[in-house]
């Protein structure tokens, strides 16, 4: 099957670091007690990035992504793993506050992750994300460091499927999923000194819609799937529509997904698309190819 096909990568930086308030007297905050002087504030290193929502706009490196209200990270001091959280909106720096367990304030090292799902005994990638309009949720962030200052880097990339239908017949997305022959996308990781996930097996992952997402034959609407970065070959896809049919698709090249980037896959589809009688979706100016499974 062929289809419209259009790759390119967006590079995203989001570097953060932060600063810790902290009184000396004493070694341990514990929820329940006074903790305020237990507060990481992240900010960003160049005015460009932190993560977790991405804004409307692009410049010309990408995505500027923000923290948003309700950001949770862990922080393991070597000991104990606690949570903090933020109350900041949609700004480049939040300064987060203890919410749960107890934190060393004098620890030496510190390991830190966002979302707060994931800590040192729990490095898991989700089989399963949300799609949210132009956005993402709980992209992965990963710091260490040996002070109060931590430099936050990205754990992984983005797949960015921008769909368009063609014909006047309407067309909704309920679901996407994602797999490949040679990597995984989800499950336990590790982080490489680079900085990147490397995923221990090779499960997909899907992207899922709470509510029907129509497609448009004027714009493009993009679906965002956080995945780690490698070298795709193939990268089979999913694409369900609102009745339940398949449209089953996998590369005839490789698909590069950059630390911290986005690669964008163009693909028009039309109604007939998701018959399985058809055997191919028209494929054109692509630089890479989309043939049936």
């Amino acid at each position: 099957m062929k289809a419209k096909l259009l790759l390119g990568v967006l590079v995203m930086t989001f570097v953060v670091s932060s600063c810790e308030k902290i009184e000396r007297s004493q070694d341990m905050a514990i929820v329940g007690t006074d903790t305020s002087d237990a507060v990481i504030t992240a900010v960003t290193e160049c005015e460009t990035t932190t993560r977790t929502a991405m804004s409307s706009y692009t410049t010309s490196n990408g995505y500027y992504l923000y923290w948003s209200k309700g950001d949770e990270i862990s922080v393991y001091d070597g000991t104990n793993t606690s949570v903090f959280s933020t109350e900041s909106d949609s700004k480049a720096s939040g300064e987060f506050t203890l919410k749960e367990g107890t934190f060393n304030k004098n620890s030496a090292n510190y390991t830190a992750f966002y979302p707060s799902t994931i800590t040192p005994s729990n490095m898991v990638l989700p089989s399963s994300q949300s799609y949210v309009a132009k956005n993402v949720t709980g992209f992965p962030m990963y710091a260490v460091s040996s002070t109060k200052e931590f430099n936050f880097k990205n754990l992984c990339g983005i797949i960015c499927l921008s769909l368009k239908k063609e014909g006047t017949d309407a067309v909704g997305i309920s679901s996407i999923s994602l797999s490949s022959g040679n990597l995984g996308m989800s499950g336990e990781f590790s982080v490489s000194d680079d900085y990147a996930a490397v995923v221990s097996g090779t499960s997909g992952v899907s992207l899922n819609c709470d509510n029907a997402v129509t497609l448009y034959a004027s714009s493009a609407t993009d679906f965002n799937i956080i995945v780690p970065k490698g070298d795709y070959n193939p990268l089979y896809v999913k694409i369900v529509d609102t009745n339940g049919k398949e449209v089953n698709l996998v590369s005839e090249d490789k698909i590069s997904v950059n630390r911290s980037g986005m690669t964008k896959i163009s693909l028009t589809l039309s109604k007939s698309s998701f018959d399985s009688s058809l055997e191919m979706i028209p494929i054109t100016e692509s630089d890479v190819d989309f043939t049936s499974r």
